[in-house]
């Protein structure tokens, strides 16, 4: 049986949502359900999700926009760096903007059986899960990107939105955590890279034109794919050793907001990523990029 996936992004401020998505929408054995964007200009990145799901001939994938700010935080003004990407064509897509909504629809359809994928801050999750707290009694499970635990600072998907975490590790649904302490040493190995640029498939040039946009914004030498890791681990299970814990988050000290205690427990609510087969990982990215 597919695995029922439904993606929740911030695509367009790092290449990895990218690669995330397009993993999410080729993974035999997988049914994408749905996309729903997060974070500043929640339209925009909307039609840049639209765009991938488009090139890869996913064009049937529902994708809404999200919410555009934290619970408590003011809104960001940030733009968007991959819209770059975008044509006159795309913008023509206007997503519907009631992507908490959309997402509630889409745990009702599936009773059970839907497994969330956070890629960004947890705003939209939190929101449906206030609107209908029951809710939880749906999902199958949540797998995050986010979260650190030996790290000294708060990692970016929590810190963004730290209530919305602190309501989706409180909220009785089942979550894996795949934590920046692992998914930081998911760095695209260099012949993987040069594959890609040389790649002619219609995927293949747009992830490289986003990923040069994303290597000359920050200067690095490769993209970290961190949220592919999140939803390989969602699809493919198998290739993460994960511990039970439990998961608090600060919310209130002025230098500590938004990280994450993980406190190893045999009871605890959720599971923490401990190690990766990061031979299967490579591999399963290898297989959608290049089969």
């Amino acid at each position: 049986m597919a695995v029922k996936l439904f993606v929740d992004t911030d695509i367009g401020s790092n290449v990895d949502d990218a690669f995330a998505l397009a993993l999410a929408a080729i993974l035999p054995d997988v049914e994408l359900v749905g996309v729903t964007t997060v974070g500043s200009m929640v339209a925009v990145r909307a039609q840049l999700a639209r765009k991938i799901l488009t090139t890869i001939g996913k064009r049937g994938i529902p994708v809404s926009a999200g919410c555009a700010q934290g619970l408590v935080e003011p809104p960001s003004r940030s733009i968007p760096e991959q819209s770059l990407v975008l044509d006159e064509v795309d913008k023509l897509f206007f997503p519907p903007a009631n992507g908490v909504d959309f997402l509630r629809d889409a745990v009702r359809r599936h009773p059970g059986d839907l497994v969330i994928v956070t890629l960004g801050a947890m705003t939209n999750l939190a929101l449906a899960l206030r609107a209908e707290p029951a809710l939880y009694r749906l999902i199958r499970k949540v797998v995050m990107m986010a979260g650190t635990e030996s790290s000294h600072y708060a990692e970016t998907n929590v810190r963004n939105d730290p209530e919305a975490a602190y309501i989706v590790f409180n909220s009785g649904i089942p979550f894996v955590m795949v934590p920046k302490d692992i998914t930081q040493q998911a760095i695209m190995p260099v012949d993987l890279m040069k594959r890609l640029m040389a790649g002619e498939s219609p995927l293949c040039k747009l992830l490289w034109e986003m990923t040069k946009i994303w290597l000359q914004a920050t200067g690095a030498s490769a993209p970290t794919l961190n949220d592919p890791l999140a939803v390989a681990i969602a699809a493919k299970p198998e290739l993460a050793r994960i511990e039970r814990v439990r998961v608090e988050v600060e919310l209130h000290g002025a230098h500590t907001r938004g990280h994450t205690i993980v406190i190893p427990e045999p009871t605890g609510p959720g599971w923490i990523v401990r190690s990766v087969n990061w031979e299967g990982f490579w591999s399963l990215l290898e297989n959608i990029l290049f089969a």
